[in-house]
């Protein structure tokens, strides 16, 4: 039973972010939903000039949306190894 709850706390210590952390993270997040209205508002224009017939345009902003969501991506990724080499 005490190892469960010594599991518990450790779990929960991996999960919060150091102290000072949070306003980083937070910060973090913010960017983020900020990029994912702005990669949606891009595709919704894009649709919206494909539909009325300028297909240029249009393909330019979705290759746009797709490098903001590869951007993302990287983002992710290197914020993923980051917190491993710190281990």
């Amino acid at each position: 039973m005490h190892d469960h709850i010594l599991n518990e706390s450790s779990r929960e210590s991996e999960r919060t972010p150091p102290p000072g952390q949070a306003a980083i993270v937070l910060a973090g997040f913010a960017v983020g939903v900020v990029l994912l209205g702005i990669q949606l508002w891009l595709l919704t224009v894009a649709l919206d000039l494909y539909l009325s017939g300028h297909s240029v345009n249009a393909w330019l902003l979705a290759v746009i949306s797709g490098v903001v969501f590869l951007g993302g991506l990287l983002i992710l990724f290197m914020r993923a190894r980051m917190q491993r080499v710190r281990r």
